[in-house]
């Protein structure tokens, strides 16, 4: 089941966090203010029904006494509806249950809550919810019951909650406002780095500059950095090498076409088989000139994969494999070739190790004169394996060992049938084994090449 790719926004997706984190916490502490906002305004709300009850008792009490001491127990009077509106009702009560003033619409028959009880009660009269608060007057003669109808304590509330609400939103829109900018000024980096990559043409590999970017964005343009320098080094190293290559099949294809025009104009039979023989001789050394061109290509196109396509490597099983190919030359030349294999096995790309053994005994065959010795060895040293390759030819002179590993580098050597591209192909081998490579004076007399392999696990 194929998976469909969702395009995002970096920008968006950051703007959704900031906002998604601004506005829990300015809901958090909204809900805490509004709930801070209402206890302390249910708690004011009380305190004046409890000042409203003190005050309606001390304007009454005066007369009220004065009535009772005449010994009257009717009730006295009650209030008209202008006197405290709907929103407020009051009862006043004799200990014995006796009403001797009441508010308008306040019951003439029934308490707002039992005689016998003060303080705060919330329940339902005339099917509204109202606050009741009760206290005693004239040294507990008196009780006056005082209610407030909750209705109107949340219409009042509510009105001011929705202004408090209203005066959020602009903070907010601010706040949104705010953060968004600064994400654009933030990420301007990234648009003014996009945009530099998608104008430049595709041989442009100059460094991406991004004006004061994020400590975020740094290591990413330093990456991009490095790699345009890698594939500008490799590109230049590309160039280089055609250019060389170029140059080096013109001599031979040259000599091709001279030998062939003569061939075609021969006027012996003895003239016609020369020239064919050096056809034929041109011929091989362009082939080999692009062997030798193909294997350096896939070296280099597997380093990159070395660590993956390492395994225990038979060490005398390819060398054996290289014999094969070599073995009629060494023979024709009447050298002694000698294997040591103490450590027969390597971990290491198989790849590697055959171009490697080619290339080192080839130029060992052809540089160690008639009847020479070549000597192949393995050997473990501590944490490394050691391949050892001597001959007893002329060897390399210790300040030119280092040209060696240049491209088509010969060191003034003319004919033959090598092309200079041997030993780069096994300095790319060493390379991408994180191998080390010497070149010393052999006890044979000639050139000893050593090649430290690190000892690794398959």
């Amino acid at each position: 089941m194929s998976l469909t790719r969702r395009d995002w926004s970096l920008r968006a997706r950051l703007l959704l966090i900031a906002g998604v984190a601004i506005l829990a916490t300015l809901f958090a502490g909204s809900a805490a203010m509004y709930w801070a906002a209402a206890n302390e305004d249910e708690r004011l709300l009380d305190s004046r029904l409890e000042d409203l009850a003190r005050t309606v008792l001390s304007f009454s009490e005066h007369e009220i006494t004065e009535i009772l001491g005449d010994g009257r127990t009717e009730m006295m009077h009650a209030e008209t509806a202008a006197t405290l509106g709907s929103r407020y009702r009051y009862q006043i009560w004799t200990r014995h249950g006796t009403l001797l003033l009441h508010s308008y619409k306040a019951s003439k028959t029934e308490p707002m809550m039992p005689l016998t009880q003060t303080g705060f009660v919330t329940r339902p009269i005339d099917d509204e919810e109202f606050r009741v608060y009760a206290m005693e007057g004239n040294g507990g003669e008196m009780v006056i019951q005082v209610a407030e109808c909750l209705d109107e304590r949340e219409s009042a509330f509510g009105l001011v909650s929705v202004y408090f609400i209203g005066f959020l939103v602009l903070p907010i829109s601010l706040i949104f406002a705010g953060t968004w900018w600064m994400l654009r000024r933030s990420l301007h980096s990234i648009d003014a780095s996009a945009a530099q990559l998608s104008a430049r043409s595709p041989i442009d590999l100059t460094p991406v500059v991004a004006e004061n970017p994020p400590m975020e964005l740094q290591p990413m343009l330093n990456s991009i950095n490095a790699l345009f320098e890698r594939i500008n080094r490799t590109l230049s190293l590309e160039r280089g090498f055609t250019a060389v290559a170029a140059h080096e099949l013109r001599t031979p294809l040259a000599g091709l076409r001279a030998q062939a025009q003569i061939a075609a104009t021969a006027s012996s039979p003895q003239e016609l088989a020369q020239s064919l023989a050096l056809v034929m001789a041109g011929v091989d050394r362009a082939s080999h000139l692009l062997d030798q061109q193909l294997d350096l290509a896939r070296m280099e196109s597997a380093a990159s994969q070395a660590e993956l396509q390492r395994k225990s490597v038979d060490v005398l099983r390819l060398y054996q494999t290289v014999l094969g190919d070599l073995g009629d030359l060494a023979q024709r030349r009447g050298l002694s070739l000698e294997a040591d294999f103490l450590e027969p096995r390597i971990v290491a790309m198989e790849l590697g190790v055959l171009l490697l053994l080619r290339n080192l005994l080839g130029n060992a065959i052809r540089y160690t004169p008639s009847g020479g010795r070549v000597v192949v060895s393995t050997r473990r040293d501590g944490d490394t394996i050691t391949l050892t390759i001597d001959d007893s030819g002329p060897g390399i002179p210790a300040e030119n060992r280092d040209r060696v590993f240049e491209r088509f580098e010969r060191l003034g050597a003319r004919g033959g049938d090598g092309v200079g591209l041997g030993m780069s192909i096994v300095q790319s081998v060493v390379m991408a084994h994180r191998a080390i490579i010497r070149l010393l004076e052999s006890p044979l007399g000639g050139l000893r090449v050593q090649v430290r392999f690190p000892v690794a696990e398959t």
